[in-house]
């Protein structure tokens, strides 16, 4: 990690690329289809096994795997960021701390801070993507920090699920309604922001969930440029059209598109689409590729 002062360390979820020297460390976390872990590469055999009805579950890293990765980064770097989603949507954030309080005994650098982001999914991982480039620009633990929570509220995720079924079995939406919403063929549009969801839309049809999607970029993202990440489970066609309303619609800096990480479309389920937004400030550096 030459030229790093802080570490940065974040779960599969961000979707963040190893790179050979330097980078974030990723934490893995894995799928469970059948009795088969598949691993994070695995999400076209994850979302086959889904349409087939099999159930899924995801494993969430131990205080151990943290540890490790932590002693890992500790003659590298002379502080370590943690992030992680909400400790109500996952074991991360209480792993990741446990591990850090068995990291600090006894030791006096680096410091270890865990950061429980508002966020998850693409969202979650913009945030990281930041994160990564303020720690290659050789940004301190301080400024790492204040930018991270200030990203963190600004942050915002819209998308669109092709079933509420997937999410309906991890107990996020109750099962009657998500039986409603799929008996009407009715697809909600959804935003995550600070920490809430909420519905802002409906849709019944692909084409009219890229217009929801493409009129909330318009009406909802802040003024200036902004960063986005474009998310797919098993429908990269759809993502491709809405990149080309999106890059009209509002002012883009820099975007990527992404196959959400098999730990994510267990819960939405093949066919969700969506994308992150992040407002872009003259101090961000660019990110690494």
């Amino acid at each position: 990690m030459t030229g790093r002062r802080v570490g940065l360390v974040v779960d599969s979820g961000a979707a963040l690329r190893r790179r050979i020297e330097g980078g974030p460390a990723i934490v893995a976390m894995h799928v469970v289809v059948g009795g088969a872990t598949l691993d994070d590469n695995a999400d076209g055999e994850v979302y086959v096994r889904l349409r087939r009805g099999e159930r899924a579950s995801t494993s969430t890293p131990s205080p151990g795997d943290y540890l490790a990765t932590f002693e890992r980064l500790a003659a590298e770097c002379d502080a370590i960021i943690c992030l992680t989603i909400p400790a109500r949507w996952s074991g991360t954030f209480a792993s990741a701390s446990i591990a850090a309080d068995m990291f600090r005994d006894g030791r006096v650098a680096p410091t270890v801070d865990v950061v429980e982001t508002p966020t998850a999914a693409v969202a979650y991982g913009l945030v990281a993507r930041l994160a990564d480039s303020l720690c290659e620009a050789g940004a301190g633990r301080e400024e790492v920090l204040e930018r991270v929570r200030q990203a963190c509220d600004e942050v915002r995720m819209y998308g669109a699920l092709e079933t509420l079924e997937y999410v309906a079995r991890s107990g996020r939406v109750p099962a009657l309604v998500a039986g409603v919403s799929d008996a009407l063929r009715v697809r909600p549009i959804f935003e995550m922001h600070g920490g809430g969801t909420g519905r802002v839309g409906l849709a019944r049809t692909e084409g009219g969930v890229l217009r929801a999607l493409e009129r909330v970029a318009r009406e909802r993202l802040a003024p200036g440029p902004h960063w986005l990440m474009l998310f797919h489970a098993d429908a990269a066609h759809t993502a491709a059209a809405l990149r080309e309303r999106l890059l009209v619609a509002c002012d883009v800096a820099r975007d990527e598109t992404v196959a959400l990480a098999p730990v994510i479309g267990v819960y939405t389920g093949p066919g969700a689409v969506g994308f992150a937004a992040l407002p872009m400030h003259g101090s961000d550096p660019a990110a690494p590729a």
